[in-house]
């Protein structure tokens, strides 16, 4: 028994000293809780719509009323013809449009029947799909209310913008890239520097007559370039097997990729310079980066459904802007001028993180 006290009493000493490792243990279940309890979730609460109201009349007033009252929508726009509702797509990111026709009150006093256009975002279906359910339930009170029966004389027409044929594979792809570019570049970017800290071999590069910051490119670059590679390889897939179209320039593609990659490489370079073991470079890269990637990006989860701080949060993590930016290119055909602002944001993100890691790498030598 004295003997398995010692070795107690050594690995608890041990575990008290690695204080990142001890808290990493102690805050994840914590972390995972409440990522999963708060993003994990089907409603969603103010989307961005436009409502084009060609009757104008008081029963069409009053069902705009009970659209923005249900709290589900959030109208930014009232368009004056169908054509200013693509740009309302493209400049307000808006996630529907709804079009209410011509005599819409005198339809429903003689026909008992109105067919009412919705206009979808599909680039999410799952954000699509929830949308047009809220919009159906409030057409079917809004009618109950009107007629006092269960007839639901108001029909509703969807077109589906950017992805007609409600393809998933339009919304899965954008994610896997990046969540592939967040595993083999900054985590194997981080896992490598770290390595080199802790075996020692960091500090004597850090000495040599070579600049730092070559010695943290050069670590990077190789991992970039197989993550470069995959990338291709899953779009040539997504393109040929799954008839996934690039409706904007391959090149811009291209660009906004390599930028992501510069910044998951400057977020693993960030977090080896925090470490001292290739074990905690691994923990907090998957748990504080892939994780929080793979729920706040929107890639899985609607960011719009989830609690305010959250949707603040997701800001922090650079796959949400990347997701937007390539969704953007792929699918809706938006140019540089149209994405510039989350290309700018993800170059601001490598360039602010990787100088605080020079600095943090030069403090170790």
């Amino acid at each position: 028994m004295k003997e398995l006290r010692q070795i107690l009493r050594k690995e608890f000493t041990h575990i008290f000293r690695d204080r990142i490792t001890l808290f990493l243990v102690l805050a994840i279940p914590i972390m995972l809780v409440l990522l999963f309890g708060f993003t994990i979730s089907t409603d969603i609460h103010h989307a961005t719509i436009s409502v084009l109201d060609l009757a104008n009349d008081s029963q069409s007033k009053t069902l705009v009323e009970n659209i923005t009252a249900s709290g589900y929508f959030e109208v930014v726009s009232y368009p004056k013809s169908e054509s200013e509702i693509d740009h309302d797509f493209k400049d307000k990111n808006i996630k529907l449009a709804i079009i209410i026709p011509n005599n819409f009150e005198e339809q429903l006093t003689t026909d008992k029947f109105v067919t009412i256009q919705i206009i979808s975002d599909v680039s999410d279906m799952n954000v699509a799909s929830i949308l047009n359910n809220y919009v159906k339930a409030i057409l079917h009170d809004f009618t109950d209310e009107y007629n006092g029966t269960a007839t639901v004389p108001i029909e509703l027409c969807t077109q589906m913008m950017y992805n007609p044929e409600a393809n998933s594979v339009y919304m899965f792809v954008p994610g896997i890239i990046t969540l592939i570019m967040i595993i083999v570049t900054a985590l194997m970017s981080s896992i490598t520097l770290a390595r080199e800290v802790e075996t020692g071999t960091m500090r004597m590069l850090l000495i040599a007559p070579v600049k730092k910051a070559w010695v943290v490119v050069g670590k990077v670059i190789p991992y970039m370039i197989l993550s470069f590679i995959s990338t291709i390889t899953i779009i040539v897939i997504s393109v040929v097997v799954f008839q996934m179209p690039i409706k904007g320039s391959v090149w811009l593609l291209l660009l906004v990729c390599v930028i992501f990659m510069l910044t998951s490489a400057a977020f693993g370079t960030a977090i080896s310079s925090l470490v001292k073991t290739q074990i905690d470079a691994m923990m907090i890269t998957m748990m504080g980066l892939f994780l929080p990637t793979a729920l706040l990006s929107g890639f899985l989860f609607p960011i719009d459904n989830m609690p305010y701080f959250f949707q603040i949060l997701a800001n922090v993590f650079p796959g949400k802007w990347f997701i937007i930016a390539i969704k953007d290119v792929m699918l809706k055909g938006s140019g540089f001028m149209d994405i510039w602002l989350y290309m700018l944001i993800l170059f601001l993100m490598a360039a602010v993180l990787m100088t605080l890691s020079l600095i943090r790498l030069d403090k170790r030598r």
